[in-house]
């Protein structure tokens, strides 16, 4: 009270107290039960263009918008809001927004605190207001930005997940849920860890250690990697990972950021191709270029473990004739049929690929014997032998086939192969349907 009295009662025998609220960088009003201005500073004056020696004291909100109608409408919302601060009876928070002389918009913080007598009567109200202009500007820009962010994130379709140093997930995409039909509040506050129980087995630890090494041991950088995730639904996508980490200018960490996309579309992709460039497309099964390295593989593997390996080569007896008299429609269907038949004689293990024409090759690792593989073939060649019906045509052929042993007949990938065939040679001049090991 006894400030409200000095303030009240100012002149300009007080130029210190005067000096003092001049200096100060905010809007002060003094102003009586009434409403009538007693004290104001030299900001207030000018920005209401009244000049610094105006004569204000005395005047009230609705004389000096008679007198100064360019302010019309901010004289009006202060009195507006000094009834609300009058009624609430309590120091009132407000903002306003007016236009300066020279057009510019600026933004004021307002506190009204209102003071009343013993015995409950208005006395004086306080106003005191501090530009915000820059922070509301500041604030606007953030929302924006955030607005922005926010539009981007909820429609990406990446998945972004954020980590703390402590290994914890801070915030997780929306597209999460539409990818892995997961809620994103299973995982956010909760370990990065977590997320080990939806990744392929496969995958789990390869994971694991990278999440490791990047947010506890310091590494820096993380080229893309991919990894299978279990949606809701049980079913696995593939996922390919970018892994971006933030250290503060202490070197110390702080966040890490991983920006995920469903790339299924791609695997789908990438295994048309292989099937494509490994896989014959007439029958569906290996072809020259798989079974090359396939064999490679097994000599190999036979090589380090002793185990029994052998080679069949086989063709089909008169194959060109009955291309040249039913046509090579006919000619492919009993390929089709041919591949039906070998692989209902052969082992789950045995490897059939079909090297050219009618020319097949079939691998078969670890053999108990040599009579194993002779029992196979026989099998082989006495199916082979049964008749063929394909659309309106009923006929017979044979096959014959030669086999060659590892490491007996050949210590090389083509050795191998031209021993076997060399046998299969060799079984077609002695007769048809007949089984031959290279010698």
């Amino acid at each position: 009270m006894e400030f409200i009295q000095e303030l009240s009662t100012l002149t300009a025998n007080e130029p210190q107290l005067r000096l003092l609220i001049d200096m100060v960088p905010e809007f002060i009003v003094l102003k009586d039960g009434e409403g009538r201005w007693l004290v104001t500073n030299k900001l207030v004056l000018i920005s209401y263009g009244m000049g610094e020696n105006y004569p204000y004291q005395g005047k009230t909100e609705r004389e000096l918008l008679e007198i100064f109608p360019q302010h019309r409408e901010n004289f009006i919302y202060n009195m507006k809001t000094d009834e609300m601060a009058w009624d609430k009876r309590e120091a009132t928070l407000i903002e306003k927004s007016f236009k300066t002389p020279d057009g510019t918009l600026r933004t004021w913080e307002v506190i009204k605190t209102p003071i009343f007598d013993k015995d409950g009567n208005r006395s004086h109200l306080i106003v005191v207001s501090r530009e915000i202009t820059h922070r509301k500007r500041a604030e606007e820009s953030l929302k924006i930005s955030e607005s922005n962010y926010r539009l981007i994130a909820e429609n990406m379709k990446d998945i972004i997940l954020t980590v703390d140093g402590k290994g914890t997930i801070t915030y997780l995409s929306p597209s999460f849920e539409k990818i892995t039909g997961y809620s994103s509040d299973i995982f956010i506050n909760n370990e990065v860890n977590l997320f080990s129980g939806f990744i392929h087995p496969d995958h789990q630890e390869f994971v694991k250690n990278t999440y490791r090494e990047l947010i506890f041991q310091g590494k820096k950088s993380q080229e893309n990697y991919d990894y299978q995730f279990q949606k809701k639904d049980g079913q696995y996508i593939w996922l390919e990972a970018n892994i971006n980490t933030i250290y503060n200018d202490n070197g110390e960490f702080e966040q890490l950021v991983l920006v995920a996309r469903d790339i299924i579309q791609r695997k789908e992709y990438q295994s048309q191709l292989e099937t494509m460039a490994y896989h014959d497309h007439l029958t569906n099964i290996p072809n020259r270029r798989y079974f090359m390295d396939k064999l490679s593989q097994e000599m190999t593997k036979a090589e380090q473990s002793n185990h029994l390996l052998a080679l069949m080569y086989l063709d089909i007896d008169h194959f060109k004739d009955i291309n040249d008299r039913m046509g090579h429609h006919i000619g492919d269907q009993m390929l089709i049929q041919l591949v039906r038949r070998i692989q209902n004689s052969i082992r789950d293990t045995d490897v059939l690929a079909r090297l050219g024409g009618d020319e097949f090759a079939i691998i078969l690792p670890r053999l108990e014997s040599i009579e194993q593989a002779k029992l196979i073939g026989e099998r082989i060649v006495n199916r082979l032998k049964k008749s063929w019906r394909i659309e309106d045509h009923i006929f017979q052929t044979t096959s014959s086939i030669g086999i060659a042993i590892y490491q007996n007949d050949g210590t090389t990938p083509q050795d191998f192969i031209r021993n076997a065939d060399q046998a299969l040679y060799t079984a077609k001049e002695r007769g048809k349907a007949l089984i031959h090991f290279y010698n």
